[in-house]
């Protein structure tokens, strides 16, 4: 309950405030970065089921994110680092979006997609 709301008391000053932050999905107890994947999922699922977006596992987003910078062309040493991958490990499994020039079409509905959701949300 925030302090500012209608019979809050002392006592409930500071519960319920959340902490500006840079990430999606912060990290817990002034953490570097998430630790556990437990602390992502308390929150990904509601996350998504508010967004209507049908479930989908964490790791996902590990794979896009390797798929869209091999497509972009960045270092495979860099994404590897990353990921916490070997570069070997990257290449054995993400070597066939390096390149893939019919997939930029693909990549460019995306982008497409993100810029009519973005103007439809309001601002906050």
């Amino acid at each position: 309950m925030r302090s500012s709301s209608p019979g809050s008391t002392p006592s409930d000053a500071g519960k319920g405030r959340v902490t500006a932050s840079p990430f999606i999905f912060p990290p817990s107890k002034n953490a570097e970065y998430v630790r556990q994947t437990s602390d992502l999922h308390h929150q990904w699922r509601p996350v998504l089921k508010e967004l209507g977006i049908r479930y989908r596992p964490p790791y996902n987003c590990r794979h896009t994110y390797a798929t869209i910078c091999l497509m972009s062309g960045l270092n495979p040493a860099f994404i590897s680092q990353q990921l916490g991958h070997s570069v070997q490990m990257l290449l054995s499994t993400y070597a066939r979006w390096i390149n893939s020039s019919s997939d930029w079409s693909e990549l460019e509905k995306l982008q497409i997609g993100i810029k009519s959701v973005s103007t439809a949300m309001p601002a906050t």
